[in-house]
């Protein structure tokens, strides 16, 4: 369901930049971890999703540098979700 909010020219103007400044920063989160995902499949020789299907089937045991990785995963996607839901925004 969409919210229809009534805002003036100022407010408007103010919001939108509001969002463009999080946009980039998030922009910025998403480069700065889908460059740690790199590196991790570039040190292991295999892919992300590869990597996360083994992880979650206990498959690679418990050293610290797999947690790591799959730490930089969920970032990636929750800074993507956040990026997402900040480009879906109408003003």
């Amino acid at each position: 369901m969409a919210t229809i909010l009534k805002l003036n020219d100022k407010t408007r103007t103010i919001i939108k930049a509001s969002l463009n400044m999080e946009q980039s920063i998030l922009d910025l989160g998403l480069n700065k971890w889908q460059y740690k995902l790199r590196e991790f499949e570039k040190s292991h020789k295999i892919s992300t999703e590869e990597f996360v299907s083994k992880f979650t089937k206990g498959k690679l045991g418990d050293d610290k540098k797999w947690f790591e990785w799959m730490f930089a995963y969920n970032a990636y996607n929750h800074v993507k979700e956040k990026l997402n839901a900040v480009k879906g925004i109408d003003i």
